[in-house]
């Protein structure tokens, strides 16, 4: 028996079994790679649902009591375990800034607030899939809030 003629059938026997395992590997890590996604997407919509609402001129009341009912402490918990670490960051500084803003007070900085809301969107929106996106915070806010422009002076 020839050993030229055994290998290359043993060859494409073993290719084709590793180009299959390569394969399977492949799909399973799309599949955890989705999963993921649409669970990160299920977070953030709910962690976003107070702000639309209370955007959209809804009862102010109802939309302070949803950030602060254990629900949304409990997305938020569940944002530090799925979130990228940008929108976590992004996350942190709006609500360190509103846990620390006096929102009765004159000197509010709602441009600031206009700031951060918009990077925590922006910053969701790349985490997504949308990495070299080319808006900025102010544009992830123009179709929501009226006369932006206009209340930032701009």
């Amino acid at each position: 028996m020839n050993i030229d003629i055994i290998i290359p059938p043993i060859l494409i026997i073993v290719g084709g079994i590793i180009t299959w395992l390569v394969k399977k590997k492949t799909e399973e890590l799309k599949a955890v790679e989705e999963r993921l996604r649409e669970e990160k997407r299920k977070i953030y919509t709910q962690l976003l649902d107070p702000y639309i609402e209370l955007l959209s001129g809804q009862d102010q009341i109802k939309a302070i009591k949803k950030v602060t009912s254990y629900e949304y402490k409990k997305n938020a918990f569940y944002l530090c375990l799925y979130g990228s670490d940008k929108v976590i960051s992004a996350y942190n500084s709006l609500m360190k800034f509103a846990y620390e803003s006096d929102f009765d007070n004159s000197n509010y900085d709602a441009e600031k607030m206009f700031n951060l809301f918009g990077h925590f969107i922006l910053e969701i929106r790349k985490d997504l899939g949308y990495k070299k996106s080319k808006l900025d915070e102010i544009d992830m806010l123009r179709g929501i809030i009226k006369d932006i422009d206009k209340n930032l002076n701009k």
